[in-house]
């Protein structure tokens, strides 16, 4: 009884005691909501990185940057154009963006889109047309211009221009033009400056990255497929046949990827000290689309012979061992071009699993396609990370960080 008592006194049941206190003492209630709360504090914190990532927050920090100078300035022109000062921070909010090349071209094409606006506006001012017949006429025009290429979206800001001219400009349609296009080409020209100024990221190391995760994804999925073909047969895990839209996705995102890094890296002072070369991250985006467009030939060929859809394949035991075999070289290689070792090794070793499935395919005197379409997305997947992986070698700086 004695040990009991003590046990009682002494054991995790005294937590609940309400006779115990102290510094630090918790009770059950806050035991149980502590967890809890870090819990959603996390959950909170992840979602306000996904709604304001760091590259949003920089872009909003520059942009107001930028419209608080273009206030400063318009208001130094001069009364009559200082008159339309307002039109200044707009135009340094038009011209935020996340790399310098991009806001330029977008800056430019808004400037050309705009002064065709005004001439528009007061080419049609000059004219005795009914009001109805003028705003057609502006709405048609602008319509014609969103076909052009090279405008783009900069093209809607003319039927917009060209009313503001006619709306606002009276009997100084022309001061109006000057005033308002003049103080907002200023102040895109503020808003290209300051983004200039700032060194935007070149997303050079983020593609990186990310090329290097999606290989190892990748990897993973095809040790998993070597796997499946080892186990039961036909298998009961069949989520792998169905990989093919989400690795094309990957690819898709990858090259997105890509061009917005090629862009940054225009009139980026960073490249002045920054050396990367991003034809290596080209290669390799486009082994991994090849790579990708193969694996989907496999997997429809594997899942033909697991449930003889869309079309039957046979596919007999010791063919899927060396099946299995051959897929597992091509994960061991995918993971040496991730870690940039093992290449050569893991590039033969790939080709002689290959040729073994390749050598008991041919000694059936009718051998299935399925076999043969297997082996030749191997061969071709694999010449295409040896492709991938000697760029990459060439240039030792293209190792993700």
């Amino acid at each position: 009884m004695r040990e009991r008592d003590e046990a009682a006194t002494t054991g995790p049941a005294s937590v609940a005691d309400p006779e115990v206190t102290g510094e630090g003492a918790l009770s059950p209630m806050m035991a149980a909501v502590a967890p809890d709360a870090k819990a959603a504090a996390q959950v909170a914190k992840r979602s306000v990185a996904r709604a304001l990532p760091l590259f949003r927050v920089a872009i909003a920090v520059r942009a107001a940057l930028a419209a608080m100078a273009a206030w400063l300035l318009a208001n130094q022109l001069g009364d009559q154009l200082a008159a339309y000062a307002y039109a200044a921070p707009l135009g340094a909010f038009v011209a935020t963006g996340t790399t310098i090349f991009t806001v330029a071209r977008t800056a430019l094409r808004q400037a050309i889109g705009m002064t065709v606006g005004a001439v528009i506006g007061m080419g049609i001012l000059a004219v005795e047309w009914p009001g109805i017949a003028k705003i057609g006429l502006i709405a048609g025009v602008a319509v014609l211009m969103q076909g052009i290429p090279r405008f783009g979206q900069a093209a809607t800001v003319v039927p917009v221009v060209a009313l503001l001219v006619i709306i606002f400009g009276g009997v100084d349609a022309d001061g109006y033009a000057i005033g308002y296009v003049g103080q907002f080409t200023l102040g895109m020209a503020i808003g290209v400056l300051v983004n200039a100024v700032a060194l935007p990221p070149l997303y050079d190391r983020e593609t990186r990255q990310q090329i290097h995760e999606t290989v190892q994804d990748l990897a993973e999925r095809t040790e998993v497929l070597a796997e499946t073909l080892r186990g039961d047969w036909p298998p009961e895990r069949e989520d792998w046949a169905g990989w093919g839209p989400e690795l094309r996705d990957r690819v898709v995102a990858l090259d997105a990827q890509v061009d917005e890094a090629r862009e940054a890296r225009r009139f980026n002072l960073r490249m002045l000290w920054h050396r990367h070369d991003l034809d290596v991250d080209v290669r390799a985006v486009s082994a991994l689309r090849s790579v990708v467009h193969r694996m989907d030939d496999v997997l429809e060929s594997l899942a033909a012979a697991a449930w003889d859809r869309p079309i039957t394949i046979e596919l007999e035991r010791d063919e899927r061992r060396l099946a299995a075999d051959a897929v597992e070289a091509l994960a061991a290689h995918l993971h040496a071009w991730h870690d940039q070792e093992g290449v050569d090794a893991a590039s033969t070793a790939s080709l002689d699993a290959i040729d073994a499935l390749y050598r008991r395919s041919i000694e059936d005197a009718e051998p299935q396609s399925g076999v043969a379409t297997v082996i030749f997305a191997l061969r071709a997947m694999r010449e295409r990370v040896d492709w991938a992986a000697a760029a990459a070698a060439a240039k030792p700086e293209s190792r993700a960080e």
